[in-house]
């Protein structure tokens, strides 16, 4: 099968919850109940849940009938608004003394208009609070001022909510902004009925309720109705529309509220974040170990979409997603493979997927199909598909979809044989020769080990491809980009611009591999690769600024598993990244993120995978007494948190054993517990190629870098060294890193900073 057993999770139909879900949503035109109820299950879930949660759906109430009724859009000058405009556009009479209390007290509270001369109620910078801002009064002033002075409309509202909540079993609550309004007057007047229901667990976020003009405007008393057990209120620390952080001091809780912060800082960096997003809410772990635990739902169970995938969908952009496609044969979510494995079979023979390489052409046309749907009328078809940058893979179809087209492939994900949406998350270089450290100047005269007949991966940002240090062993055998939709482009020698790296890193980790400066013979200290004759097949798998994505380094691993697959030896003997990204244990295992499964399989293949270790062994914090550097243990990145490759961490280079690790080299262990890095190598201020070179001097040919982006080049150089003297070893990953590790000088450090310690080639050859 496409994915790994310590990834499936589980098969077959899901866990479903104990206990009925019902959720009520906030301000705002919504998309449809369908679609919108099933962004919610994937946000808290991570797949649809079917009849055991229910969306109470009022947002055609205000936002069909409103635009008719004079709803329009407001100012995009929020600050210049005039409260009677406001309320006309409510359909609220100006006169209305209690709504002109009610609409000044919302714009004062949000730093719209002053409420003093000192001070404006919402802490941001005004970069950052006017847009949010425009955007609280855009749905939330005409909204809320509609709900509160039309009884009609109020009415209607909560008879949404009352349809659907369950009458003879306990069940649990979900209600997001406004939401969390209308829950509270319906359940407290429930509680005063005979034979009420049991609200289990309550859980607001984004709630309104802390605001003073809201309060004064309830119809029922401030405080915990008696027929909710537990009360779990969320709020982020920048949204406007939970100004007022904690419910537990104004309502008469008794202890029945847990007020709970959320941060989300990894949502906060995204153009077009919105802190007051229901998704950005629901997904959030803090949200979903709360609801998990209370409707006893399997936090390991397996799921459809991503936590961080879901956590965007409030996020009007395109996000590049990997959507993984199921072999032919298994079941998606939701299917019981004893029971539909012949309806399976035949439908898959009607559609021709007799493989996975028809199966994903297939996915293909279907998602640009869904593509041109959700653009309809709006926008014209192909430039939707152009934006989208649909690419199919070996087991994956990379894309950059919309939160409206995501929507539509998990709705569509069994006919599609979708197993899983992951992000294809962001990669970025580790850069924060010590040749004689780890004894390969003694093995270039003991046993010339120069790497001949080694070819070598470097997935990186490219290469400069005329740089001399490259000429004398003609090491550069091929330049592949990997940044652009389709298969990877062969960069011809003659292309000057696309043969520049223009960032730099991807040569400098180069030269350390392979090459020797140009008359390195005759010129003290000139650089020289650890394997100088070995062949580099470079992959450009990270942009000019350093960055790439999942899809971009998988593209490169298919294309070196198609070389291997289709030579009659090893066409590609190892790979070298010296890139990575933070680990997410929520989304998945420690060395099972979509990346590292891939990478698995080149291991299992035969083919060494070097990786450098990251560079987040030291992280600054404030102190009283100013910033200072704090070591952290656990910081392994991804994908260096995988058990089959070679994990690089960083030593100083000329005194090994007197500075030891570098202070930036990530420590471990690992999440799960195991043993990382798996070693250290020479990353301090290492002598390589300068792709920005201006003459062929020395002096401007070469740079100092720093970083484990440096150090896990010196241990590929070594291994490729090691196999052009003890050929045997090729195809043999496994031995050679027990080999490799067995051989290591120990330094005398922790284990999880140093692992097996500095790698040494002289024990390597001697020792077979």
């Amino acid at each position: 099968m496409a994915i790994s057993s310590a990834r499936k999770r589980s098969s077959g139909a899901p866990t479903s919850p104990e206990m009925p879900i019902v959720y009520i949503h906030g301000i705002g035109s919504k998309p449809p109940s369908k679609e919108l109820k099933l962004q919610w299950d994937l946000a808290l879930f991570g797949r649809d849940m079917g009849e055991v949660t229910r969306m109470a759906y009022w947002a055609d109430i205000l936002h069909n009938s409103t635009r008719e009724a004079g709803f329009g859009k407001l100012s995009d000058q929020p600050h210049e608004l005039d409260i009677g405009d406001l309320l006309r556009a409510a359909g609220i009479a100006a006169d209305n003394e209690d709504a002109q209390i009610f609409v000044d007290g919302l714009l004062r509270s949000t730093g719209v208009l002053p409420i003093d001369d000192r001070k404006r109620a919402l802490p941001l910078p005004a970069f950052l609070r006017k847009p949010i801002t425009r955007q609280f009064l855009k749905f939330f002033v005409k909204d809320s001022a509609a709900y509160f002075f039309k009884a009609a409309i109020r009415k209607q509202i909560q008879a949404r909510l009352r349809e659907l909540l369950p009458r003879d079993e306990p069940f649990t609550l979900i209600a997001h902004s406004l939401g969390s309004v209308i829950s509270l007057e319906v359940l407290a007047d429930l509680a005063e009925q005979p034979k009420p229901p049991i609200v289990d667990l309550f859980v607001t976020a984004g709630s309104p309720l802390g605001i003073r003009e809201i309060q004064d405007s309830l119809s029922c008393r401030l405080e915990v109705p008696s027929i909710v057990e537990r009360w779990n209120n969320f709020a982020d620390i920048v949204d406007p529309v939970a100004l007022d952080k904690g419910l537990a001091g104004d309502f008469n809780a008794r202890g029945r509220i847990t007020d709970e912060l959320i941060v989300n800082a990894e949502l906060r960096r995204l153009e077009g974040f919105n802190p007051h997003s229901a998704a950005g809410y629901l997904s959030h772990p803090k949200v979903r170990r709360v609801v998990h635990s209370s409707v006893r739902f399997d936090i390991h169970a397996r799921f459809l979409m991503a936590r961080d995938v879901t956590a965007q969908l409030g996020i009007q952009k395109r996000h590049p997603v990997l959507i993984e496609i199921l072999e032919p044969g298994y079941p998606a979510i939701g299917e019981d493979a004893s029971t539909d494995t012949a309806k399976l079979e035949r439908t898959e023979r009607r559609k021709g997927e007799v493989d996975l390489a028809t199966r994903i052409r297939n996915a293909t046309k279907e998602i640009e199909q869904i593509v041109k749907e959700a653009a309809g009328a709006r926008a014209e078809p192909n430039k939707e598909i152009e934006a989208a940058r649909i690419d199919p893979l070996r087991r994956f179809v990379s894309a950059r979809l919309t939160p409206m087209e995501l929507t539509i492939v998990a709705q569509r994900h069994r006919d599609l044989r979708v197993y899983a949406i992951w992000k294809s998350t962001r990669k970025h270089k580790l850069a924060r020769r010590a040749t004689s450290a780890i004894q390969a100047d003694a093995a270039w005269v003991s046993y010339a080990a120069f790497g001949e007949g080694i070819r070598w991966a470097v997935l990186d940002t490219g290469i400069r491809r005329d740089h001399p240090h490259f000429k004398k062993y003609e090491n550069i055998s091929e330049v592949w980009d990997c940044t652009q939709k389709g298969r990877p482009t062969l960069v011809p020698p003659t292309d000057r611009t696309r043969n520049r790296d223009r960032d730099g890193h991807g040569s400098h980790v180069a030269g350390i591999i392979a090459g020797e400066a140009p008359n390195h013979a005759t010129v003290k200290d000139a650089p020289r690769g650890v394997a100088p004759m070995t062949k580099l097949i470079v992959y450009k798998v990270l942009d000019d600024h350093g960055y790439g994505e999942d899809a971009w380094i998988i593209k490169a691993l298919d294309h070196i598993a198609e070389k291997n697959e289709n030579s009659a030896g090893i066409a590609v003997d190892g790979i070298n990244l010296s890139l990575g990204g933070p680990y997410d244990s929520t989304v998945y295992g420690c060395g099972f993120s979509p990346i590292c499964a891939e990478l698995r399989r080149q291991w299992r293949a035969g083919v060494l995978v070097v990786v450098a270790a990251g560079n987040e062994g030291q992280m600054e914090v404030t102190t009283p007494d100013g910033e200072i550097g704090l070591n952290t243990s656990l910081s392994i990145g991804d994908p260096a948190n995988l058990e089959d490759c070679v994990a690089v961490g960083s030593v100083n280079g000329d005194r090994p054993h007197m500075y030891g690790v570098s202070a930036f080299s990530s420590r471990g262990p690992t999440v799960d517990g195991r043993l990382k890095p798996d070693l250290v190598a020479p990353g301090e201020r290492i002598l390589s190629c300068d792709s920005r070179f201006s003459s062929n001097q020395i002096r401007d040919l070469y740079r100092y870098e720093s970083g484990t982006s440096m150090a896990a080049p010196h241990v590929s150089g070594l291994l490729a060294a090691f196999l052009s003297v003890r050929r045997e070893f090729r195809g043999r990953p496994d031995e050679v890193k027990q080999l490799l590790l067995r051989t290591c000088i120990d330094l005398g450090r922790d284990r999880y900073h140093q692992g097996y310690g500095m790698p040494n080639l002289m024990r390597m050859l001697l020792e077979t």
